[in-house]
């Protein structure tokens, strides 16, 4: 899309979430970003002999922001859910005859979501492995490296820390544009609280970002307050539980929520008071129902974070605790459970992902300035009493026909 641009254009355009839909609405792409957005006929007169490329009775919308994956898992053989510290015991018993597969898995992961309307992803993987696989696939993004101190040099917290901003700062080298590594502090059961400490600062120094799993399940509540349960020993010796407090408060304890921090799941025993904690540090929240339902780990309070003030975007995690990388559907999950109606649906699967991220000013919605990142919906938004569900529906139906990533199209089967 170079030179004077491209018009894209369908019979129906939601530029901005939770906005008024445009009909015969177009989008001016100007190399990878959009240079203006309105109805089709004023954009070709304010703009003659641009070609314009329309999608006929489809609907196109923003990129789905994918706020925490985990690209490097298959569908075959996970383990049996119900019990979170039973399935993570057999996903730790596999790790050596996963990494076989695991870049293989990566690419397949990306893949699948950029054909069902992923522009942008939050991706977690052991010392950001599945960074090449993201960075190949086109996909904007960002890779957690989660790190593990027990597994590093002497064990110490210092030792631990140094290596994982050591191995972030090779992975920062010789990234596309849009592709950053950052650091992840795994979970309050695997990364002991020193350690944890000591990340959370060092990432503040370097201006970086964190990411966590945090209150996920019943067996991290148990571990933290009483330190006790099937996450006791996961990883061997943990003996830093017992600390009479949510995780919540826990991680609020070792400096780990903060504005530059996405806490994910967020699923089990979270109170007003851990809502409140969330939304005084500035944390944000990546919401996973079908993970957690899987796993057994209960429902995120998202309603009374929203309206706590807590950031909230959406998220698919892996495909060994979840059925699809599809974040449409991950999404009509939460609108099912909270009782969220389309607009509130699709601004959780775009904007409100963007600015968990602390990216609002760039992606998450159709505006003049921003990157060009969208999903074409193989239907035209009706007069319904939902007409954004429908669209939702459609995509997380296998509706995309059509997704671009700075104005370049690496799905297309729409004929146009």
């Amino acid at each position: 899309m170079e030179g004077r641009g491209t018009l894209l254009a369908a019979r129906t355009l939601i530029p901005v979430p939770g906005g008024p839909s445009l009909r015969e609405g177009g989008i001016l792409v100007q190399g990878d970003r959009i240079a203006g957005v309105g109805a089709l006929r004023e954009l070709r007169r304010e703009h003659p002999g641009v070609p314009v490329r329309h999608f006929g009775e489809r609907t196109i919308i923003p990129g789905a922001v994918n706020t925490h994956a985990h690209l490097g898992f298959r569908r075959e053989d996970r383990p049996e859910g119900g019990s979170f510290s039973r399935w993570l015991a057999r996903l730790i018993e596999r790790l050596p005859e996963k990494e076989a597969w695991t870049a293989e898995a990566a690419r397949a992961s990306a893949r699948e979501a950029i054909e069902a309307g992923t522009t942008f992803m939050a991706e977690s993987s052991p010392y950001g492995e599945c960074l090449p696989q993201l960075a190949e696939s086109g996909l904007a993004g960002f890779v957690y490296a989660e790190f593990f101190p027990h597994e590093i040099g002497g064990g110490t917290p210092q030792e631990a820390v140094e290596y994982i901003v050591q191995r972030v700062r090779e992975l920062r080298e010789g990234l596309p544009e849009r592709v950053e590594a950052h650091v992840s502090v795994h979970a309050p059961y695997t990364v002991d609280p020193e350690s944890s400490r000591l990340a959370a600062r060092r990432v503040r120094e370097l201006g970086w970002r964190l990411a966590i799993h945090l209150s996920e399940s019943p067996e991290e509540v148990q571990f933290v307050r009483d330190g006790s349960g099937g996450l006791a020993n996961i990883f061997g010796r943990n003996d830093w539980g017992g600390v009479g407090l949510s995780p919540v408060r826990y991680a609020e304890r070792v400096e780990l929520l903060g504005p530059e921090t996405i806490a994910a799941h967020l699923a089990t025993g979270v109170s007003e008071e851990d809502v409140a904690v969330l939304a005084r540090t500035g944390v944000a929240a990546a919401h996973c129902p079908r993970s957690n339902e899987y796993l057994g780990c209960g429902v995120s309070p998202v309603p009374k974070m929203m309206a706590g003030g807590v950031r909230v975007g959406m998220g698919t995690d892996g495909l060994w605790s979840s059925p699809s990388m599809n974040l449409f559907e991950e999404t009509l999950v939460a609108m099912r459970l909270h009782g969220f109606d389309g607009e509130t649906g699709l601004r959780l699967a775009t904007y409100e992902g963007a600015r968990a991220l602390g990216l609002e000013g760039e992606i998450g919605s159709l505006e003049e300035g921003k990157w060009a990142d969208l999903a074409v919906v193989d239907v035209s938004s009706g007069e319904g009493v939902d007409p954004v569900r429908e669209v939702l529906e459609a995509a997380a139906g296998g509706g995309v026909v059509a997704t671009a990533v700075g104005g370049r199209f690496l799905y297309d089967r729409s004929g146009a």
